[in-house]
Parts: C-alpha cells; structure tokens; sequence
C-alpha cells in the first residue's frame, strides 16, 4: 500500500517531533534515515542498530547524528565478512569519531539458539526463547549494561538492520525494563 505523500510527511514530523523529545535531531534524521522509536520511557535513551547494508562510514555518522557516547557490539562472536565491522575496523572508526567501541559477546545469542532459528525460521519463538534465556543467565551483564546506560549514550549493535529481527530488541527491552527507558532503532 502507497502512502500519499502528505501521509508521510504528517508521519515524518510527528516523529521528528517525538525524537527531539529524546535529544535526537529528528528533522534530518528522519528524513534522511528513519530514527524510530521503538518503546517510549522516561529519561534515558538506548539506541539499537543493524549494520546490515550499510558501509562503516553510514554507519558512524548515523550513530554521531544521534549523540552516541558507546556503541556496544552484542554479538557472541563479533566477525563479519564486510572489513568495515571486524572489532579492529569499528574500534578504528569508533576512536576516530570519539565513540568509545565495547565488545559485549556475553549478550549475543548462542550458536545452537541461531542455528534453531536458520532450521525454524520462527522469530517469535527464537525472540522468546532468547528472552528467557537472557534472563536467567544475562542477569549481570545486563545489569551492568543499564548501570551504563544510565551515564552514556549507549547503541546496540549487531547485524540484522530491522530491530525486531535481531536478539539486541530483546537486549534493549530488558535493559530498558531495568530503567524505564525508550529505545530508538536507527
């Protein structure tokens, strides 16, 4: 379906306006790379991203437009095929742009729960598989995560562009739980 194009930009500025709120410079973002606010809290901002294509550079000055402080990489094991997202290359980029890059492998899901998810291809379970998991054992990384998160701006990062197909929308949702937080995914 085709949205008319007074349609979207009513949609663009309410969530530009909705972003400002949060600190985020909604009127280029908006139009230029859709910030969306996933979950609305009170205070604190916790950003998620995908780098799914995107090339490194798109990448960091998404997360400079957006005042990102520490981008958190949560993937068990943070290897890439593209160079610019090996640990190395976004440590690079990060220190140039001065964003402190973390390796978090702690909060990235496990092989077999991937590996059940290529076989099943059924997200929602995979999604609450994963949340239970992370609650039982993620406890105190999370914790430490949101203790972070209340000083610094803090981006998720993982693979997977959309938010609500990659395990860091379950990271974010119990970091942000701990808080009361909003969550934008860039």
């Amino acid at each position: 379906m085709r949205r008319s194009g007074q349609t979207l930009a009513k949609r663009r500025a309410a969530n530009a306006q909705a972003l400002a709120a949060f600190g985020v410079d909604g009127n280029e973002s908006i139009e230029a790379h859709c910030f969306r606010c996933v979950r609305k809290g009170n205070g604190i901002t916790l950003f998620t991203v995908g780098y799914e294509r995107r090339s490194g550079d798109e990448l960091i000055a998404l997360l400079r437009q957006a005042g990102v402080e520490c981008l958190v990489d949560v993937r068990d094991k943070p290897i890439s095929r593209k160079p610019d997202f090996r640990p190395e290359a976004l440590q690079d980029r990060c220190d140039r742009a001065k964003i402190r890059y973390e390796s978090w492998p702690v909060l990235g899901s496990t092989d077999d729960q991937r590996r059940e998810l290529r076989q099943t291809g059924n997200f929602k379970e995979f999604r609450s598989r994963f949340r239970a998991y992370a609650k039982r054992h993620k406890g105190k990384a999370l914790d430490r995560l949101a203790k972070t998160a209340k000083t610094t701006k803090v981006a998720l990062l993982c693979y997977e562009r959309p938010h609500e197909e990659c395990h860091r929308s379950v990271v974010a949702d119990l970091v942000a739980d701990r808080l009361g937080a909003t969550i934008i995914a860039i």
